[in-house]
């Protein structure tokens, strides 16, 4: 079979199944959304009354931040109001062209979406379009429709020349008879690339996580595809293993990690830890990056979290990590709450190190990393090989010397400091 047969085979099944199921789809994605508390009433009922979050209106705004337009919810989801506790929303950041992402990462989150978009001068007009397609053209609208909040943001100096108000954008008609305007395109014909703009990866994290309803947050990358069921398992697991039960509550603040994996190109990608164990051991799978920074992703018992023999069906924790020691440039994703701290907006893609800020902070404050035992998240399929990265060498050295000249003073005077927690 050729490498892209079996994902081309996996998509074409999936935009058949939401041409003949997408009302459906419609009514299902709002139980999930809207309806969890009728699912889990005696979980919800908890959650409300332990989780100390205060509910947000779900509303569009426009603001200056630092040297940045930013349009909050531009785009709405179906999905209304949420309370605070009765969810959790991933967070992630993209330009236009990952923008093929939105629905396979939609197809196994099935909650909240909040994706904040670099859209500088004329890179706008293709991110609308793209947005447009997804609304109205893309098989899995549905879940779009429902679920997604588009932010978008870019620079004060690096303008659109025409921004609609959204209600106005939005009566647009995309065009369906032609391919995604995300799609094979020329990332050097890009505004961002000819201007030489560095992605502002940061300020995108914050913008999203910023402008999530709910309490809980998974802040992501929007390549990362979570295991199925992961939302309503979590709020079980919380309602039942961690919140408000007397005598095991922590003394430092917890956030609960998830394991990253790779697949190959032309491997479907795992719903359960069964079968991502079968792909580790037949090669078909691999620990997340484990070429290009392994002492960023593994983390601790990593071996035998894929090795485990006894997988069970409900979540729980499988080992309990500090970010110091041997783990000091460890940088798990995880599950956390929207009052964790924040990414530093000074630090671009292009200069790395971009989460290592915060994750001093965190250890600093002593956060335990509780690492589940049956979810994960896997890069949409295709083993990423180490690159050349001479082309940003200039930025990583000023990205260095801003972190050790400034930046890590700041942490120092804003968190403190702790034996073995570095930068």
């Amino acid at each position: 079979m050729p490498k892209n047969s079996l994902w081309k085979t996996q998509k074409e099944n999936r935009n058949n199944m939401f041409r003949l199921f997408g009302p459906l789809i419609s009514i299902v994605v709002l139980s999930l959304v809207l309806g969890v508390s009728c699912l889990e009433n005696g979980t919800m009922a908890k959650l409300k009354k332990f989780v100390n979050c205060e509910p947000k209106n779900y509303k569009r705004s426009t603001s200056i931040h630092r040297d940045y337009w930013v349009l909050e919810n531009y785009v709405m989801a179906g999905h209304g109001d949420i309370p605070c506790y009765a969810n959790v929303t991933y967070t992630t950041h993209a330009d236009y062209t990952y923008l093929d992402n939105v629905v396979p990462l939609l197809e196994r989150w099935r909650s909240p979406l909040s994706l904040a978009i670099y859209a500088p001068g004329t890179d706008f007009e293709p991110t609308m379009q793209s947005i447009l397609y997804l609304l109205q053209c893309h098989p899995g609208k549905v879940l779009v429709r429902e679920l997604c909040s588009f932010h978008l943001y870019f620079e004060v100096e690096h303008l659109p020349q025409v921004v609609l108000p959204p209600k106005m954008a939005l009566r647009k008609q995309a065009n369906c008879s032609g391919p995604p305007p995300y799609e094979k395109v020329v990332k050097t014909n890009m505004y961002r690339a000819r201007n030489s703009l560095d992605y502002p990866v940061n300020l995108g994290r914050n913008i999203a996580r910023r402008a999530s309803l709910t309490h809980y947050v998974l802040a992501s990358d929007i390549e990362l595809y979570p295991s199925p069921g992961l939302v309503p398992d979590y709020l079980h697991f919380l309602g039942h293993r961690v919140i408000g039960i007397p005598g095991q509550q922590p003394d430092s603040p917890l956030v609960h990690v998830l394991r990253i994996f790779e697949v190959m190109a032309n491997v479907s990608v795992p719903n359960t830890k069964p079968e991502l164990q079968e792909l580790l051991r037949s090669g078909e799978a691999v620990p997340f990056h484990m070429e290009i920074c392994e002492a960023c992703h593994k983390g601790p018992k990593l071996e035998e979290w894929m090795n485990a023999s006894v997988v069970s069906k409900d979540l729980n924790v499988f080992n309990v990590g500090h970010r110091t020691e041997d783990y000091n440039s460890w940088e798990p994703i995880f599950l956390g709450t929207v009052d964790d701290p924040a990414y530093d907006e000074r630090l671009t893609w292009e200069g790395q190190r971009d989460k290592m800020t915060q994750a001093y902070a965190m250890c600093v404050l002593d956060y335990q990393f509780h690492i589940l035992d049956n979810a994960f998240l896997v890069h949409k399929p295709g083993i990423k090989q180490p690159g050349k990265r001479k082309a940003i060498y200039s930025q990583t050295h000023r990205t260095n010397g801003l972190i050790n000249k400034k930046i890590v003073k700041e942490l120092r005077m804003k968190y403190g400091s702790r034996s073995g927690c570095v930068i």
